[in-house]
């Protein structure tokens, strides 16, 4: 009996090992996302993960469903009426703000129906002092090109009692077809 049960038990658990080895939590730092070239933080994700996230309409999914926005642990409190508006808080938050972005592919029933893809948890850069500035600009020819230009600007002062941040971003697209006569 123990001779069959040995084996069964041995595959099993060669099953499981790989199962349990996924993490179902992807950290993804503001350098790996400044990479994309994106200024926001929705763009720049699914940039960097496009077999996992997507954007449609604006909104980020994981998977192709919505998901939960996070400000360090907790709801993004204009989540709201942000999306009353047709933005997404993932959209009005700029990279260069942030020092990670955990996105947890699991759903958890401490959040609620929220999120059904899973939750996105923005980490804020909350010891910086100093300044940056950033600039993409990018061109496309041929019958469906277009011209995209970004940027960034920030700056914070602090010690490890008090710290004032600022910034600003801005984003433009031709968003239109580019007529290329030969």
């Amino acid at each position: 009996m123990t001779t069959r049960v040995l084996p069964v038990l041995l595959a099993l658990l060669g099953l499981g090992t790989p199962l349990y080895a996924q993490s179902p939590v992807d950290v993804f730092t503001a350098d790996q996302l400044r990479l994309t070239g994106e200024v926001s933080t929705a763009p720049a994700l699914a940039f960097y993960r496009p077999d996992i996230l997507s954007i449609v309409d604006g909104a980020l999914l994981i998977h192709s469903l919505p998901v939960l926005t996070l400000l360090d642990g907790r709801r993004f409190p204009l989540s709201g009426d942000l999306t009353a508006r047709g933005l997404n808080p993932l959209q009005t938050v700029p990279v260069a703000f942030l020092s990670a972005v955990r996105v947890d592919k699991n759903v958890s029933p401490a959040y609620g129906s929220g999120g059904p893809g899973g939750v996105v948890n923005l980490e804020l850069n909350r010891s910086y002092s100093g300044g940056e500035a950033g600039v993409f600009y990018g061109a496309s020819g041929g019958k469906y090109g277009r011209e995209d230009f970004q940027s960034y600007i920030r700056g914070g002062v602090g010690n490890g009692s008090f710290q004032i941040s600022g910034g600003a971003a801005y984003s433009q697209s031709s968003g239109t077809a580019r007529t290329v006569n030969h």
